[in-house]
């Protein structure tokens, strides 16, 4: 079999089991069928479904993410820093959490460039109920077992406009029993 049959081969059994995706390298976008959903970037995040990402099949495979936000793949036209200063995007999450509040006495913080659940370590910080890592911007219940004096610092998600629900469903059977971090029992 030749070298070009065996190529077109893969590329079609990489299509049939992602067929959003063309299994050429390329811009692709991550799906529930894709490889490397339950991957990490090089830049420590993890991969979410519908994550425009940069795919080089290689071997070896290698995806990085492709948006102005997350421009890993150096492929993004525009790329780098968003170029607003941040009021725009202050006032934009200023009314979503206006209009979806969290609930009664949560610590409920937005994770601002610099805030410690963004620190740039391997692995990244993530949620303590998804795992999916925290991306600056998203919204996070700081210490969901200790709302009144937060002590851990845990995060978990809260952020229903990005499809983040986590602390929702989380205590959506009644509060915690356990704290996760410790597992001493709430009280």
């Amino acid at each position: 079999m030749s070298e070009d049959a065996i190529k077109r081969f893969e590329r079609g059994r990489r299509r049939g089991r992602d067929p959003v995706n063309t299994g050429a390298d390329g811009v692709a976008v991550t799906t529930t069928d894709s490889l490397w959903l339950a991957d990490y970037c090089e830049c420590g995040h993890t991969f979410r479904q519908g994550d425009p990402v940069y795919v080089e099949y290689g071997p070896p495979l290698v995806v990085r993410h492709h948006s102005p936000a997350l421009p890993c793949s150096r492929h993004v036209e525009g790329g780098g820093q968003l170029t607003d200063d941040g009021s725009r995007a202050s006032a934009f999450h200023k009314a979503l959490d206006a209009a979806n509040p969290p609930p009664q006495g949560t610590l409920t913080e937005r994770l601002l460039p610099g805030h410690p659940l963004l620190v740039d370590v391997r692995p990244r910080l993530h949620c303590a109920f998804c795992s999916k890592t925290f991306r600056p911007y998203e919204m996070a219940v700081i210490c969901p077992c200790s709302l009144e004096a937060p002590k851990c610092r845990l995060g978990v998600h809260r952020d229903p406009g990005r499809g983040n629900d986590c602390y929702d469903a989380w205590v959506a059977n009644g509060p915690l029993v356990r704290c996760p971090t410790s597992f001493q029992k709430v009280q």
